[in-house]
């Protein structure tokens, strides 16, 4: 998490983080930043330019790493700030390309002849040093997104989807369950809108399996009476059937569970919403139940 550093920040808290797309002020700042690192060498162990007497490596070979990045990520321009209209995802692919790529590059010995220090490298403090940089541009834009210690870009969602996904780690001993849930969980940190949106079904197909997992191949319905039956104060038990009914007759009206083409859409700014509405649901009913890791 980027330190208060700002006035702004320590006097009036952090603003809130709630931009799907990213300003333009945030794209140039975050071009800039990886521009810089590439003119600073931070790219020059993957791209050396050795030196001419062939004892070390003397800075970058533009050229490599120009034509490797326009191969790889076409939308982009080099120099990068000379790119206009970037659209968010070639950002994003920037953002981990270099990540992948950077190591801190540091002057080592003096070559008098050609007039240079050959250059030294370490890559784990590059990473975590232009992690922070990057997060600390989204912070401040703010964004829903992060550079993860994966080197992707997640996207982190609102306060209530965030604090869902952290507690979404089920151990319920049924592995098509486990792996629904958590498949939800990886594709709901996308940043691409349609992998959030399958994240969802995900989810939706997790509850309808969660339905069935006190009677295996049984009644869906009494089993479900028999994991509700997990909550003992009766009044809340009763509560939580009624989001059970409720949820489960929202996916069946939008397009989350079917896709015919009477189902109703899911509008995009209504992600977050169900996400962590259902998943709050879910990790209620493994609770209780004894099933979350």
């Amino acid at each position: 998490m980027t330190r208060a550093e700002f006035y702004s920040d320590r006097t009036g808290g952090p603003a809130p983080r709630d931009k799907d797309v990213l300003p333009a002020h945030t794209t140039r700042g975050l071009l800039n930043l990886v521009q810089s690192k590439i003119d600073s060498d931070w790219f020059a162990q993957r791209f050396p330019d050795q030196c001419p007497d062939g004892n070390g490596i003397a800075g970058t070979n533009i050229q490599s790493l120009r034509l490797d990045l326009q191969a790889l990520i076409p939308d982009l321009d080099y120099p990068l700030l000379a790119t206009s209209n970037v659209p968010d995802e070639a950002v994003f692919d920037l953002i981990e390309y270099a990540a992948q790529r950077i190591a801190l590059a540091q002057p080592g010995p003096w070559h008098s002849y050609f007039s240079h220090h050959e250059l030294t490298f370490d890559v784990k403090a590059g990473r975590r040093a232009f992690r922070d940089e990057i997060n600390q541009i989204l912070v401040r834009g703010r964004t829903t997104y992060e550079l993860a210690p994966s080197l992707q870009v997640q996207r982190t969602g609102s306060p209530e989807v965030r604090e869902q996904l952290s507690d979404l780690r089920p151990a319920t001993g049924d592995g098509v369950l486990d792996e629904l849930i958590v498949e939800a969980r990886t594709l709901y940190l996308s940043h691409r809108v349609g992998d959030r949106k399958l994240g969802l079904e995900k989810l939706w197909d997790a509850f309808e399996r969660l339905k069935t997992i006190e009677i295996p191949g049984g009644d869906k319905k009494a089993s479900a009476v028999k994991l509700l039956a997990h909550i003992a104060d009766e009044p809340f038990r009763e509560l939580v059937e009624a989001e059970m009914i409720a949820l489960t007759k929202i996916g069946n009206t939008f397009n989350l569970r079917h896709h015919e083409t009477g189902k109703r859409v899911v509008p995009e700014d209504g992600y977050d919403y169900l996400f962590a509405r259902l998943s709050n649901l879910v990790i209620l009913l493994l609770r209780h139940s004894d099933r979350l890791a």
